[in-house]
């Protein structure tokens, strides 16, 4: 247990405070609820405010912490206690099922191509990604194994063709499935490793301390709002950011949704979620550089795509952004300072029009757009509640985690817990490193 520490989430954060231990000495447990590491980082298209490709930085980290003899890689887990010792915790981690032998698994896709069922992937099904009901998450996933839909596991995909679910005989009772499509290209491969009947399995550690470096997510607008789920060609900034993407699911082809035709006109309203029919009260940092940077990215894919950026107010606030800002200007990114009110649809082109007050103006206008992209706010993860019972740590009054004392940068109310990224708020890649190592520091300093 000495020298020991578990990190629960393996976004950008996560990956950089489990090196920085591990480069120290220390055991690390490095723990994910999501088959992969990689987080939203490993999603998204480039990084501000260089514009360098996104995986193409955190990939190497990724390959690193799987190779590193000191972290051990809990994917597809949940913390489901915790204990306080004299000398740090004592942890019960459930190890979900991906009905797939790890070690026997090569990665081929086998399994993939013989599933007869595609669904819409969870995060890429607003612009058409799919994915099978056996899968892996992205190319560049570690581990880079399959798993296996539980919903198909449990026969609950049956209706859309799936071709397990039809057995009287529990797959937990039974060992030779005759009828699996999976499971037999899986054989004919010489590999054997889709394990039906495989359950979740629970390990303890014991650890001297714990980092809570979960991610964030993006809030998802209520049906209709600026025609959000109402209008096809209405997206939120990080559908847009992997429409843009060459590994997503339109190959980093820009397109309509609605025809897949290639936009004239691509508009980015700030700030949703700000407005009181939603009432996230802060603000989420990033979304003016994340607009601009998506902006940049549309121009350099073809320069005659005019965009434009309605927002009330811009946040430059770190190294080198208001360049990045300039840059923008000078390919010809309109900036309008604005507050929208209505979007409505053309029924001929299904091209969209955002009725807003001209700021600057006073005045109302209209602007005609192919493609709105809605940055909506940054918002605490789904299960930051259940983990803050667990852990016994506090949550700020906007649900992310709380720091116990301004001047004691990520310590949290129990001793020995750290916090950092997007654990703690809306924050960008650079700064969630430089936090992760400052938590790594803390839990070294509490080893030693």
């Amino acid at each position: 247990m000495a020298n020991s520490v578990l990190v629960i989430g393996a976004g950008i954060a996560g990956i950089e405070a489990a090196l920085n231990l591990a480069n120290y000495g220390f055991k690390v447990y490095l723990l994910d609820n999501s088959p992969s590491i990689g987080g939203i980082m490993a999603r998204l298209d480039k990084t501000f405010p260089t514009n360098d490709c996104s995986i193409c930085i955190e990939a190497p980290k990724m390959y690193e912490v799987q190779k590193h003899p000191n972290i051990e890689l809990l994917t597809y887990s949940d913390v489901r206690r915790v204990e306080k010792t004299d000398k740090g915790f004592k942890v019960k981690i459930m190890k979900k099922a991906r009905y797939i032998d790890e070690e026997k698994c090569k990665g081929c896709g086998k399994c993939a191509e013989a599933c007869p069922v595609e669904v819409f992937d969870e995060l890429d099904g607003k612009i058409g990604g799919k994915r099978k009901l056996i899968y892996i998450p992205f190319p560049q996933a570690v581990p880079n194994y399959y798993v296996l839909d539980p919903q198909c596991r449990k026969g609950k995909m049956r209706e859309k063709g799936a071709c397990i679910g039809g057995c009287i005989i529990d797959c937990s009772q039974c060992r030779e499935c005759p009828i699996a499509k999976c499971v037999k290209a899986c054989k004919e491969e010489g590999a054997d490793a889709v394990m039906l009947w495989q359950r979740n399995k629970f390990i303890d550690v014991e650890v001297s301390s714990i980092i809570v470096s979960v991610g964030l997510d993006v809030l998802e607008p209520p049906e209709g709002f600026y025609g959000y789920g109402k209008y096809q060609n209405v997206l939120t900034h990080y559908q847009y950011e992997r429409l843009m993407n060459a590994g997503g699911p339109t190959e980093g082809n820009i397109i309509k949704p609605s025809d897949n035709n290639h936009p004239r006109t691509v508009t980015w309203i700030q700030c949703v979620g700000r407005e009181k029919e939603i009432g996230v009260p802060y603000c989420s940092k990033v979304c003016c550089m994340v607009a601009m940077k998506q902006a940049i990215i549309t121009k350099e894919h073809n320069e005659k795509i005019e965009t434009n950026i309605i927002y009330t107010d811009l946040k430059t606030y770190g190294k080198g952004f208001y360049d990045f800002y300039r840059k923008a200007l000078e390919l010809g990114v309109k900036f309008i300072k604005g507050k929208p009110a209505d979007v409505y649809e053309d029924q001929k082109d299904r091209s969209l029009k955002i009725r807003y007050e001209n700021l600057d103006k006073g005045e109302i206008e209209e602007l005609k757009t192919d493609i709105l992209v809605l940055s909506t706010a940054l918002v605490p993860g789904k299960e930051n509640k259940k983990l803050s019972r667990i852990l016994g740590i506090e949550l700020n009054e906007y649900g992310f985690f709380k720091e116990k004392n301004p001047l004691k940068s990520f310590e949290t109310n129990v001793e020995g817990i750290y916090v950092c990224g997007g654990a703690l708020g809306p924050t960008d890649i650079s700064e969630a490193v430089i936090q992760a190592i400052g938590a790594s520091m803390k839990a070294v300093s509490r080893g030693v």
